[in-house]
This record gives structure tokens, C-alpha cells and sequence, in this order.
């Protein structure tokens, strides 16, 4: 139930508030941050909600609010005035009842107490709806409205199916029975203590079964827990005296009898304690405890709840901690302990409050896990290597899983609240979305949880197919998948640098190496390009060239020491003079000493031969053989 702030005929147009007790995240751009009390391994972070109605010229926000701290940490807008809050049973829900300000344009705002957001609104009966309330399965919510009208929405489509009349009565609040099978609603008509009660509406039928009235019953019912009995505040009124005298109403649900419990002053709306054996009311005497076995008042504390001087709607609920009441005021909400009537903590916002008044309900919203990083974030089609995904939190959320782009993961282990190591899909080469899911949702796609698929690259053809064996070739290699490559290998000796073109391109410069062919390949963090017949290279030395002989010329007889000057002589096993081959020392790579044979008077070619090939001749190499004197 919902219980409404004040006597309905009291109620503000212009103000109205309801406290939620809400898990997780922020409102973008609303609420700075989660409170950073909420640890890591909780499955759901303790907030409150506050519905402010405002005034006739603000649409309305529900703060949001810290209770482990007592402080607003946020707002989230509403589309038109909030008047009225009700949880879903799992508590992931909230449904906010708006009233556009007594125009017929009432909805409901749902909000997802995960992310805090108005997800949608559903329209609802058309004239000011008042009050809310949501079956013990969750599966209907009704609303009521200040004509007698209550829709019922589906909450599984979001959908009002129906609206029903319950007659020209002003209904100021709602209250499921334990089963679901009826409805309790509390009425007036204006002007008081004409005419008010409790109506019984069957929720199979939506029909009237019973209407209850014994002089003035007030909004704020509770339902004993067996749903036996229902207690509310009533005036019992003397029509000789015109004078009124309080008490609490206990309500036969079965007979439909009243029974009066005499009170000393009149209460406003009560709340059932965590264990459904006692009822607290708020009055002016302080903190009343009604014990609802025995139909009598077991104590009353002193209490600033309920007094003058607070300015107090008398509405109130036990937050988290069963000891601890929430009790809203006209500037801000009170925290007391029950079992002392202190208040510990007074939660106020000068700059968003204003005159606060509403119901109170608590709910516990689901934490969602988050993925922070994925390492490593690259791979292969194939799949099978293991990840690292840090985030949290995973633990305490119920069973767990793990997908990458909505395939699930091969195999995964929860490391810690933190980390899970999870083994990789095969999937095409492609970016995806890695997520994590336990009971409580899905993690959020954004750019920290995003893995790669890379394919293997190929290998097409490369130019030139050949170069020195002293290296600094640079060879354009095309193919696919190039783009990420990591690195290129001539016979399995690394390139000694590589630029990435494209993705069909690389050009790559080689290192030193001995003659012969490889294979040249290419790889990236998928694998390495298969060989083939076009990735082959030759290196190869080139031919020696002579520049000179010195002296250019000698006795016919032979044995003169020549110099010969040139390059690429490394690698020689033969010096050749006019064709007949000669001793030689092998000096450098630029200079071979030889010794002339015998020959006949002319001029001949040196040549040197290497591994390569054989120097060409010309005038730069001639020995002049001259006749002895």
C-alpha cells in the first residue's frame, strides 16, 4: 500500500512526496556519481527515491537520496507532477503516479531502479489520479483516481487493460490483500465526517463486495499479515455533540465488523514493522505502537514525529534497518529509532526541497555488473585463448554469464569479485561486445568491453622477388588482413622495419642474409600467413666489378704483383689474366693482389670471378703484356 500524506481532503495540489529505497547508478547528467560506500561485491546499492510533487508551475522530480549518508546525491525529472510511489515486488521497479496537475493527462512514470531511469509512461484514468498499489505477484498495478476510477495496468506489457468505476467517491488509498484476491480502498466525500470507509473490491470481478463505514475512516490501512484484519485510523463522530472522538479502527475482513481501539489523540497513517506483529503511528503524543494481536496500544514514545512543530504529513516506513522509521516532513525526512523516538538524522535540500509530503515505501535495487577492461583484447577466428575481463561487480548476483557479441563463452572462470577469466568463441573477424550477465542484468556495451576477432593474414604476391644478401630491400608485399599485422618474416628472420599500407598492403626493407630462397610471411595476433609459391625471395650477392689493375702492365715472362681495385669482391675463388687463372690474395672487399702467368706480347682482361658471377670486361681492367728488353 500506499498510504497518503495527510487526510485526503488536506491533500496539497500543489506538493506532494514518496520516498522509494532504491539500488545502483545515476541519472546521466543528474546524479554525479554512485555513493562510493557502495562496495564492489553488493549485489544491490541502498538509495531513496523522493517523489516532489513541486507546484503548479514545475513538473516535478524524484531525488534521489544516499541513506546510508542521509544526503541527496540527485534528481531524475518527471513528465508531468508525481503524486504517488509503489515498488515492484522483486524491487527492480518504480512506479511514479503523475497527475498534470489536475488536467486529464495522469500517467505513470516507470522507472528502472537499476539505472534510475524513466524508461516510459503509461497512460491512466483521466481526471487527477491519487494513489497506487501493486499485487502480491507484481503482475497488475491499479491506480486510482479522484472520480472513483481505477485503471489497471499489466506490468508485464506496460498496458492498461481497463479502467472500472467504483462509484463518486474520493479514494485516498489502496492496500492488496496477502493473496491478491481483493482490494481495500479508503474513501471520503467532502465534506467530512459525512461520509467515508473502506470499500472491499474483488480484483477477479473488479466489483464492489462490501462497503465499510463507521463515521470517519482515514486513508493509511494496514493489513495484518494474514490479512484477517485491517487497521485504520477513524473520528468517531457524535452527532449531538457535532464532536469527534479518535480511535483506531480494527476491520473483520470476513464479517466486515469494526472494532474501536480508544486512542487518546487522533493519528495520522501508520506503518506495519518489519515482523507484521506491531503498527507505528505518528500524533502529536509522539510514537505510537499498536500491538495488532491484542488490539491494544503496547507503548508510546516521545517523539518530534507528528507534532506541530514539525510541520509533519504524517506519513512514514521502515527503511533497511528495522529499527529505523523514515517520516516525511513538510522541509525535509525524518530518521528515527523506534525504539527510543529520537530522531538520528533529518535528510533536507534547501535548494530542491519544498513542501515535501508523501508515502514512503522501500524497495532494493540490482546491481549490474560492469566490465572495465578485456586483455587481451585481440584474437583469433578460431578462438580458444583466454581473456582477462576486470570489472565487477561478479560475485553475489546469482549465476553468471559470459558472451562475446551474444555467443557465449567457451568456458569461464570467476576469479574474484573483480575478474573473470573466460576462454574465447570462434567467430569471423569482427568487433564485439563482450558482456557479463548474472541475475540482476547485463553489462552495458561501451569501448572498454570491445574484443576484436582478427583473421589470419594472406599472402597475394610481392615485388621485387629478390634483392642482396646485405639487405635494405624494400619489398611491397599485397594480400588480405594486413592491416593488423604485427610482423614480416624473410625465412624467419624478422624485417628490420615494416609500414603498414592498408589492409591488402605492407611494405616491409630486409635485413642481411645469406644467399638462397625463403619464404616470406606475414603475421598479426590471429597467426601467420600460410606459404605459398608467390612468398618466395631470393637473396642473392652481386657481380664484382673491376676498376682498375695496378701496375697495367709487364714482362711476358709473367710474375709481376698486380693490384686489383673494385667492389664486391667478398666471396672470389677465382682471378682470371688473359683468360688463364692466377694466385690471388683476397684483401678486402675492394682489393685482390695477383700475380701475372706468362704470356704473349698484347694487352688482356683481369677478371674476378665470386660466387655470383664474373666481373665484366673493359678498358679499366686491361694488362698490357710488353716483350723483354
Amino acid at each position: 500500500m500506499l498510504p497518503r500524506l495527510r487526510h485526503a481532503w488536506r491533500r496539497s495540489a500543489s506538493t506532494a512526496t514518496a520516498i522509494a529505497l532504491v539500488a545502483a547508478g545515476v541519472v546521466a547528467g543528474t546524479v554525479a556519481a554512485v555513493p562510493a560506500h557502495a562496495a564492489p561485491a553488493a549485489t544491490a546499492v541502498d538509495l531513496a527515491y523522493v517523489v516532489d510533487h513541486e507546484d503548479g508551475f514545475h513538473p516535478g522530480q524524484v531525488h534521489v537520496i544516499d541513506v546510508a549518508t542521509n544526503t541527496v546525491v540527485g534528481s531524475i525529472p518527471m513528465p508531468t507532477s508525481p503524486v504517488a510511489l509503489v515498488a515492484s515486488p522483486d524491487k527492480r521497479t518504480a512506479y511514479v503516479v503523475t497527475n498534470g496537475e489536475f488536467r486529464e493527462d495522469g500517467q505513470v512514470a516507470v522507472i528502472d531502479a537499476a539505472t534510475n531511469t524513466v524508461t516510459h509512461t503509461i497512460g491512466v484514468c483521466g481526471t487527477d489520479p491519487t494513489e497506487a498499489a501493486i499485487s502480491p505477484d507484481g503482475s497488475r498495478l491499479w491506480v486510482s483516481c479522484d472520480n472513483g476510477a481505477i485503471s489497471v495496468i499489466d506490468t508485464a506489457t506496460d498496458q492498461e487493460i481497463k479502467t472500472f468505476n467504483v462509484g463518486e467517491k474520493y479514494l485516498s488509498g489502496l492496500t492488496f490483500s496477502p493473496d491478491g484476491s481483493t482490494v481495500y480502498a479508503t474513501f471520503f466525500l467532502s465534506p467530512p465526517p459525512d461520509y467515508a470507509g473502506v470499500l472491499a473490491i474483488d480484483t477477479a470481478t473488479e466489483t464492489v463486495t462490501a462497503t465499510i463505514a463507521d463515521n470517519y475512516v482515514s486513508n493509511g490501512l494496514i493489513l495484518g499479515p494474514d490479512g484477517s484484519t485491517a487497521f485504520v485510523p477513524q473520528e468517531i463522530f457524535d452527532p449531538s455533540t457535532r464532536t469527534t472522538t479518535p480511535s483506531l479502527a480494527a476491520i473483520d475482513t470476513v464479517s466486515r465488523t469494526i472494532a474501536s481501539i480508544p486512542l487518546n489523540e487522533g493519528l495520522g497513517s501508520g506503518v506495519l514493522d518489519p515482523d507484521g506483529t506491531d503498527a507505528y503511528y505518528c500524533g502529536d503524543g509522539g510514537l505510537t505502537e499498536v500491538d495488532l494481536a491484542a488490539r491494544t496500544i503496547a507503548r508510546t514514545v516521545p517523539s518530534p514525529c507528528g507534532g506541530p512543530e514539525t510541520g509533519s504529513p504524517d506519513v512514514m516506513s521502515f527503511g533497511p534497518d528495522p529499527d529505523t522509521l523514515y517520516y516525511v516532513t513538510y522541509t525535509g525526512i525524518q530518521v528515527i529509532d523506534v525504539r527510543t523516538g529520537n530522531v538520528t538524522a533529518t535528510i533536507t535540500d534547501p535548494a530542491d526541497f519544498t513542501e515535501l509530503q508523501g508515502a514512503v515505501t522501500f524497495v532494493r535495487a540490482p546491481v549490474i555488473p560492469t566490465i572495465a577492461s578485456i586483455s587481451p583484447a585481440k584474437g583469433a577466428e578460431a578462438g580458444g585463448n583466454k581473456v582477462v575481463i576486470t570489472g565487477g561487480p561478479f560475485l553475489g548476483g546469482g549465476a553468471a554469464g559470459v558472451s562475446f557479441g551474444g555467443v557465449p563463452a567457451t568456458s569461464y572462470t570467476v576469479d574474484s569479485d573483480s575478474q573473470i577469466t573466460a576462454v574465447v568463441p570462434p567467430q569471423t573477424a569482427r568487433t564485439v561486445d563482450v558482456t557479463v550477465t548474472n541475475d540482476n542484468g547485463t553489462s552495458a556495451a561501451g569501448q572498454a568491453d570491445q574484443y576484436t576477432y582478427l583473421a589470419i593474414p594472406t599472402f597475394t604476391s610481392m615485388t621485387p622477388t629478390s634483392g642482396v644478401s646485405s639487405g635494405g630491400t624494400s619489398v611491397v608485399i599485397t594480400g588480405t588482413h594486413m592491416s593488423t599485422t604485427t610482423g614480416v618474416y624473410f625465412g624467419g628472420t624478422a624485417a628490420s622495419s615494416f609500414t603498414i599500407d592498408s589492409d591488402t598492403q605492407v611494405t616491409a626493407v630486409t635485413r642481411a642474409q645469406t644467399n638462397g630462397t625463403v619464404d616470406v610471411t606475414v603475421t598479426n595476433t590471429a597467426g601467420t600467413s600460410a606459404t605459398v609459391p608467390a612468398d618466395q625471395f631470393t637473396f642473392f650477392s652481386p657481380v664484382p666489378i673491376a676498376t682498375s689493375v695496378s701496375p697495367p702492365s709487364g714482362p711476358t715472362a709473367g710474375g709481376t704483383t698486380v693490384t686489383i681495385t673494385g667492389e664486391r669482391f667478398t666471396g672470389t675463388f677465382r682471378v682470371d689474366v688473359g683468360g688463364v687463372a692466377v694466385p690471388y690474395t683476397l684483401d678486402s672487399d675492394s682489393q685482390i693482389t695477383a700475380v701475372t702467368p706468362p704470356g704473349p706480347a698484347g694487352t688482356v682482361d683481369v677478371t674476378v670471378t665470386t660466387d655470383v658471377g664474373t666481373s665484366a670486361t673493359g678498358t679499366a681492367d686491361q694488362f698490357t703484356y710488353t716483350p723483354s728488353a
